[in-house]
């Protein structure tokens, strides 16, 4: 008897040993930097010194993977407008620029450049003269954001162990989607969704709640400065965490309408200051919801997987669903198998202390599945919408981005309810899945370094004869510039050198790359003529291309413009007296000789 007693004393006394071995608790601070190293070493495994401080040659011309051919200018346009911005004089709109797409210019939010990015390095170059390129510091800092974000998030859940902290930081950093966005820069800043789930939870705390709306008020302005997808993901937890607190009865409604105005009307002049809704040419409407959605296999077939390297990438139906690529990672699958069974009764006991980001997160998802449902290459059914209504849902066509909340908010679930338990067997089973996660990923991350170490392939001009013919210019145009392309791949990637070495130059340039184009058709027209919207949008890119025709057949139409000639129109005999035109490499330029 006695010796049954001294084994069950023993194996009480291992398994206390155990526990507290692998549940550590530390305080928040401490948390909060061992996420911090951990998501440095993991982005030092991916990006060098070089590429951190803007000396690579990636950046001559980076790419990035995702996309093909369709994104292959999706990095180095956006970083041509920062260097626009740069040198830039300050005025309002504070993102407008002439210099690009001139002479009309345009507003560089639309460029997707990172606008909070592009402001610090507007005041550094404004005390030292100096154009830095801060974006390599910037991916340096978004993965190492990203652990810290989930570990402030576990910290709101009141999960204070060490190696929750650990486990979050591999998950956060080794996120598919998150390496999957290489080569759409403000999509790095996914640390912007965790942290506005860890807000949520601080926000449903009984603490004060000052401190806290002053915090969102901060943090949405940074979302809106990063890109309109993230703010509008953001801004939606901000509202459930705000109509969440008078469900629960931590706030009067009198209090929410308040802190809601003042958070709306302060973040509105922001945005009323970058001139998002206001000048640069751009309507935010677009026919194409429905091609850049979720396909429904996509969260759990693996792609791109180092576990199943045979089943090949992303999951596209339409051509564009690489957009709506949202891959679990087998170790977050197999977290999530795990914890399922407290998960459910988690949620039927929680429903109504989380019912509007529940319902929030419910919307989101048939956002991004969008009304044309794919399962795998075969569309399962298509629901008719109205053409208004497809344009308006056409503000965010890349809706298959919207699953991104729905993905970090399935991983917090997982790593609060498995440490929550305080069992050191679910803790080692967690961490057992992140590792798994961290090999699953090792194929993405391998075509980030890649990327990296490619860039900036194949030219198609020799870089020093193209800054000679740009050096001293008035202004360049391209003919056809990206607005009359058509997105054949040659011409795209040809306008995208030529950019940057006049952004290089500082000089103004016709050319911009954006996602969408209005050629001077405004809001007020579409509203007056919804149903014509497409057919005007026609009429006035033909009109725009054949202006820039006519303007390159003069030369520029004023002395000292430089026109780059892509294709073999105009041809000699139709460009005007005064104008001599010679070789660049493959194509023209031209230039008035009086």
């Amino acid at each position: 008897m006695i010796d049954e007693q001294k084994i069950v004393s023993r194996r009480t006394s291992l398994t206390r040993r155990v526990r507290d071995a692998v549940l550590v608790q530390l305080p928040a601070w401490q948390l909060l930097l061992l996420a911090a190293c951990i998501g440095a070493l993991w982005a030092g495994s991916i990006f060098d010194w070089d590429l951190v401080t803007g000396r690579h040659a990636f950046w001559l011309f980076p790419r990035g993977i995702i996309g093909g051919m369709h994104g292959e200018n999706d990095m180095a346009a956006p970083f041509a407008a920062y260097l626009y911005y740069l040198q830039s004089p300050w005025h309002l709109p504070l993102f407008y620029l002439h210099t690009l797409g001139a002479p009309a210019g345009v507003n560089a939010i639309f460029t997707d450049f990172v606008p909070i990015v592009a402001l610090m390095g507007k005041v550094i170059h404004g005390i030292t003269g100096v154009v830095v390129n801060l974006y390599g510091a910037y991916f340096f800092l978004c993965f190492v954001l990203s652990g810290i974000a989930m570990t402030a998030l576990l910290i709101a859940a009141r999960v204070r162990y060490a190696l929750a902290a650990m486990v979050g930081a591999v998950f956060a950093g080794t996120a598919p989607i998150l390496l999957w966005r290489w080569g759409h820069m403000p999509h790095t800043s996914q640390f912007l969704l965790i942290g506005a789930l860890a807000l949520y939870l601080f926000s449903l705390q009984k603490r004060a709640w000052r401190g806290v709306q002053a915090t969102w008020i901060a943090y949405l302005t940074l979302a809106y400065l990063t890109n309109i997808y993230l703010f509008a993901m953001v801004g939606t937890v901000w509202l459930c965490a705000l109509i969440q607190r008078r469900l629960n009865g931590l706030a009067q409604t009198q209090e929410v309408l308040a802190n809601g105005v003042l958070a709306v009307a302060l973040v509105s002049m922001v945005i009323a200051v970058g001139g998002q809704f206001g000048s640069g040419g751009q309507l935010p409407f677009s026919r194409d919801y429905g091609q850049a959605s979720m396909n429904l296999l996509s969260p759990f077939v693996p792609q791109e997987s180092g576990w199943f390297p045979g089943l090949g990438g992303a999951i596209d139906a339409t051509g564009f669903q690489y957009e709506g690529f949202n891959y679990l990672g087998l170790g977050l699958l197999l977290a999530t198998v795990l914890i399922l069974p407290a998960e459910l009764r988690w949620l039927r006991r929680n429903l109504k202390r989380h019912v509007a980001l529940l319902v929030a997160f419910t919307a989101f998802t048939a956002f991004a599945v969008s009304n044309r449902v794919f399962v795998g290459h075969w569309l399962l059914f298509e629901l008719p919408i109205p053409h208004y209504l497809d344009r308006l849902l056409g503000i965010f066509r890349g809706s298959g981005r919207f699953f991104w909340l729905i993905y970090y908010a399935q991983m917090a679930i997982v790593l609060v309810l498995g440490f929550r338990r305080a069992q050191p067997t679910i803790a080692l089973c967690l961490a057992g899945a992140a590792i798994v996660q961290l090999y699953d990923v090792q194929p993405l991350r391998e075509q980030i370094i890649a990327s990296i170490a490619a860039a900036p392939g194949p030219e198609m001009f020799d870089p020093t004869q193209l800054a000679r013919v740009i050096a001293g210019a008035r202004q360049v145009d391209v003919v056809p510039s990206f607005q009359c392309s058509d997105w054949k791949r040659d011409l795209t990637r040809a306008n995208a050198e030529i950019m940057l070495a006049s952004a290089r130059a500082n000089i103004p340039i016709n050319s911009v790359y954006l996602a969408r184009y209005s050629y001077g058709l405004t809001i007020g027209d579409v509203l007056r003529q919804p149903s014509h919207a497409g057919e005007m949008l026609v009429v006035r890119h033909e009109d725009y291309c054949r202006q820039e025709m006519e303007r390159a057949r003069s030369g520029g139409g004023r002395p000292g413009d430089v026109v780059i000639l892509l294709s073999d129109q105009p041809r000699p005999e139709d460009i005007v007296a005064g104008v001599v035109c010679a070789p660049l490499s493959w194509a023209r330029y031209c230039r008035r000789v009086n």
